[in-house]
């Protein structure tokens, strides 16, 4: 009878967990989870952020000190969260029964991944932006219009071009023979004074100090309309063309993700293997021009004096932490939709490579083609590349227009781009539905509607960011609302993990949800209970005592009202660790003291 009943209580259990997956959904195979993973991981950060901090920060010394905090931080950690979500099979919020007081870490962890949502669309909008201007016979950022000259324009990017002097001597020291600029709108004829003494006076198209790439100010003047103008009364109206891009990536995403992962795990079949297809044609393509080694040179070959600047493991840090998206509840929420007997640990270690390997490669596309640019155009790599919106909206457009076809290349790198932000996107936005709907179960029931109602939401608070002030709008989110933010975030979730409920009850749920040892332990061990949460808390203190401004050009902050409101950002996003903390202290039983002996009890599990 006594087996009789115990295997009764066995079948209702089992019954009750295939009732909560049907439920929640899971993956249909493991295909879908790497790639979903993969997809969430290899973003546009992969490809206008890693080349560009790579080659500024000593070539492959930078790659040495990204791979060595891959091992450190980026594996454990991203090991760690799968393992969270796939053991209690639980989002982001609801996985903290294994630490009650923890769970305003998951809270945070949603609403950052909200304020990212709302955001990063609006960069997904940009892509849209290029990818139909690509089709025009001619490319727009190509041509300047009239009324850029008086801004610098040029078609062709060249190297700044100082003034000539009326001093001879000093020409001959600073310029030996080097074209140098006629001044404008000078009554002394310069050029028929300096070249009969053999100086090459350039009277030059573009006006202002320096000249300014068409490509930048289609970019400025055409699709962003760009305006440091931060007030509400001032920053004008959603720019038409824009906002129809958001709306059409709103709905792209919306589609994606109608029925959570039954219907996104599909898509990313496509959109997370496509951008390698085309990566890798761009990457044959660059490495056929002339001058491609040259870029290939300034980005990899290493300056390894540079590894003992701490500013190189800082960005290196900075990158691998977001490359990887820890912290922003995706992975934890991925992992949930696993079987409980997954090998989640060879999936860990294969999808934290593939973020590695991808980077390397954008790396390789990218400055094959800016080899091949500043060999045809005379000029330095320092001249061509850029950073952030400037490598993919800027330098590389400008790249491809010198291409044959220039039409097809633009085409593709653009749907490129959008595919790499469409997968990322939607994980972003299925971790704030997923901690929804485990919150309030009977939301399921209306998943679709739900799923549309808050697609609705995001499009309406994302229409600041497409105005003339959008890209400051844009900025701020991300400084204020993600950036340091999701590096409080790790640092409670490491300790509350492994210092609170303890790394080796941690490491012994692991070995019974694979069926074997984990091994090496120590490295697991010691990456998770001292790497990890020291390295994360010194690389956030030493970005709040380095901390600079956010600025709307350079050498001006943001008006205080503007960095204002991020700080209110920041402390909504954040706020719910220790309201939560305080809220389970006042209603834990016993005394303050009671409860510290219990909690010293609970870290010797470390």
């Amino acid at each position: 009878n006594e087996v009789a009943v115990e295997h009764k209580e066995s079948s209702q259990s089992v019954d009750k967990v295939k009732k909560h997956e049907h439920e929640r959904g899971e993956w249909n195979n493991k295909y879908e989870f790497i790639l979903s993973c993969v997809g969430l991981s290899v973003g546009l950060g992969n490809v206008w952020r890693f080349p560009y901090l790579a080659y500024d920060n000593g070539g492959a010394a930078f790659v040495i000190a990204y791979i060595v905090l891959q091992f450190l931080v980026g594996k454990p950690m991203y090991f760690m969260e799968l393992v969270m979500g796939q053991y209690s099979g639980k989002g982001p919020t609801m996985v903290w029964n294994m630490n009650p007081c923890a769970k305003g870490v998951g809270i945070s962890m949603a609403l950052i991944s909200l304020v990212v949502t709302i955001y990063y669309n609006v960069i997904m909008a940009y892509t849209l932006f290029y990818f139909f201007a690509s089709m025009q016979p001619t490319l727009p950022w190509t041509v300047c219009k009239a009324e850029w000259y008086e801004f610098g324009c040029v078609e062709k990017t060249i190297a700044p071009m100082p003034y000539c002097s009326l001093n001879v001597t000093e020409n001959l020291i600073r310029y030996n023979n080097t074209p140098c600029r006629c001044y404008e709108n000078s009554t002394f004829d310069m050029r028929s004074y300096l070249e009969p003494l053999g100086f090459n006076c350039t009277t030059t198209t573009w006006k202002g100090d320096k000249p300014v790439a068409v490509a930048q100010l289609y970019f400025d003047k055409e699709v962003t309309k760009k305006s440091h103008k931060l007030k509400i009364d001032e920053m004008g109206p959603p720019l038409w063309r824009l906002s129809l891009c958001l709306l059409l990536s709103s709905i792209i995403v919306i589609f994606c993700v109608f029925k959570g992962i039954k219907t996104s795990g599909k898509v990313v079949y496509f959109a997370a293997t496509f951008p390698y297809v085309i990566l890798i044609i761009l990457l044959i393509r660059g490495a056929l021009l002339d001058g491609a080694i040259d870029g290939v040179i300034y980005f990899i070959v290493p300056k390894w004096e540079k590894l003992l600047d701490l500013k190189v493991w800082v960005a290196a840090a900075g990158q691998m932490f977001f490359s990887l998206s820890v912290s922003f509840g995706g992975i934890i929420m991925y992992g949930s939709y696993n079987r409980f007997k997954n090998n989640v640990y060879s999936d860990a270690l294969l999808i934290s490579m593939m973020d590695i390997f991808t980077s390397l490669l954008a790396g390789f596309v990218i400055f094959t083609t800016f080899g091949g640019m500043a060999k045809e155009l005379g000029v330095g790599i320092e001249d061509v590349a850029r950073s952030g919106y400037g490598l993919v909206f800027v330098a590389y457009p400008e790249a491809l227009s010198r291409l044959p076809l220039p039409q097809l290349w633009s085409v593709l790198f653009f749907l490129m781009l959008y595919m790499l932000g469409l997968d990322s996107e939607f994980a972003l936005y299925e971790t704030f539905t997923t901690c929804l709907f485990d919150e309030f179960t009977l939301a399921r029931r209306h998943k679709g509607f739900l799923s549309i109602g808050i697609g609705i939401m995001c499009y309406i608070m994302a229409l600041p960011c497409v105005t003339a002030a959008g890209d400051c709008v844009v900025t701020i989110m991300d400084h204020f609302g993600a950036d340091y933010s999701v590096l409080v975030v790790a640092s409670c979730e490491c300790v509350a993990v492994m210092w609170v409920y303890g790394a080796r009850t941690f490491i012994n749920d692991i070995e019974y949800m694979l069926g074997r040892p984990l091994r090496p332990k120590i490295y697991w061990w010691f990456c998770w209970v001292i790497c990890a949460p020291l390295l994360i808390s010194l690389l956030f203190l030493y970005r709040m005592i380095k901390y600079k401004e956010p600025e709307v050009v350079e050498g001006v902050p943001y008006p205080l009202y503007a960095q204002a409101i991020g700080w209110v950002l920041t402390m909504i996003v954040l706020s719910p660790i220790p309201a939560y903390f305080l809220l389970k202290l006042v209603r834990a039983k016993g005394s303050v003291i009671e409860v510290g002996i219990y909690v010293s009890v609970m870290m010797t599990t470390i």
